[in-house]
């Protein structure tokens, strides 16, 4: 296994994470197979006392998960000095088939850990523990993508060859190269611009006509298409070369860390956006998250707004 202090650090805290959560599983277990309010009984009495201590690991795991997320991202930008070809992350992310899937269930896991927080949130506020059962239920299946996320990254850092070549980022978002990205990296760039601003206006409006479902599907695609407008679009005029589209690159401190910013903004703008209408379908209530959305949201595109409007003020100039 590729091993360096940082990738210990990973699967050590990961393993930790996972440990706890097993404990939070099992007692899930058993809520969703006995937990009944209307029973006064002693297994009522001790399940009721366990749920407390199963939300309290979940919400600790959540805190961790999230601070475990950029130093996973950390890592592999650490570790591109081992491996040939790696100018930053983007190549050692891919130095083998489990690298990009980690990441995504990475990502992912920290959305579904979110959504349970807030669905333990709207359970504690109700007298007769209406959604505790549901929101067991939730977390086994969560405990099995943690557990498939705790497999793929032991296969992944195990994978890593440091004797291998692996691609720059400067190979991997061309949109010349033969990929599954280089198809996305192909579509027109003002069709990617367009859609980008497109979506956080059609956030706004379904919003404003509190359309909740529209919300959260116009999220979801607005938290990809904003990934690939950063590639193809916005990256270049922060690193102010025309060829350079790396998303872990903004990452750098030699860009002052604007990355971790925007990112940060885009998941929880994202996030909010579509627990508004997810709560709504799953919960069967409404809450009132959207503006948190949109402020997220309007931040994103503010600040992506301002590199090629800046760009343009300094060069009078175009980069395209």
């Amino acid at each position: 296994m590729f091993l360096t202090p940082e990738v210990f650090i990973n699967i050590l805290v990961d393993g930790l994470i996972l440990l706890f959560c097993s404990f939070a599983f099992f007692i899930s277990l058993g809520i969703v197979k006995y937990f009944d309010i209307n029973k006064d009984t002693l297994l009522q009495y001790n399940l009721l006392k366990r749920t407390y201590l199963a939300s309290i690991i979940i919400q600790y795991a959540l805190f961790f998960k999230i601070i475990l997320l950029f130093y996973f991202v950390f890592t592999i930008d650490k570790i591109s000095i081992f491996l040939p070809g790696a100018m930053c992350g983007a190549g050692v992310i891919t130095a083998n088939h489990f690298g990009i899937y980690l990441l995504s269930l990475k990502v992912l896991n920290i959305y579904l850990f979110g959504f349970w927080i807030l669905f333990n949130s709207e359970d504690t506020k109700t007298k007769d523990y209406h959604y505790t059962r549901l929101k067991f239920k939730f977390f086994i299946a969560l405990f099995l993508l943690l557990l498939l996320e705790f497999i793929l990254e032991i296969f992944y850092f195990h994978g890593i060859n440091p004797s291998k070549i692996v691609s720059c980022c400067g190979v991997l978002f061309n949109s010349v190269k033969s990929s599954g990205i280089s198809v996305l990296l192909a579509l027109p760039r003002d069709v990617v611009v367009g859609s980008f601003y497109a979506l956080y206006l059609l956030i706004l409006v379904f919003g404003f006509f509190k359309k909740d479902v529209f919300v959260a599907f116009s999220s979801a695609i607005f938290l990809f298409v904003t990934i690939l407008a950063i590639i193809t679009f916005f990256s270049p005029y922060i690193y102010e070369l025309p060829r350079h589209k790396c998303p872990f690159c903004l990452l750098q401190k030699e860009y002052y860390f604007i990355g971790y910013f925007i990112y940060i903004f885009l998941f929880l703008g994202t996030f909010f956006g579509i627990y508004q209408g997810v709560s709504k379908i799953v919960l069967k209530k409404k809450v009132n998250f959207y503006k948190r959305a949109v402020f997220f949201d309007s931040l994103v595109v503010l600040i992506l707004s301002f590199y090629p409007l800046y760009y343009y003020y300094k060069n009078h100039i175009w980069l395209f």
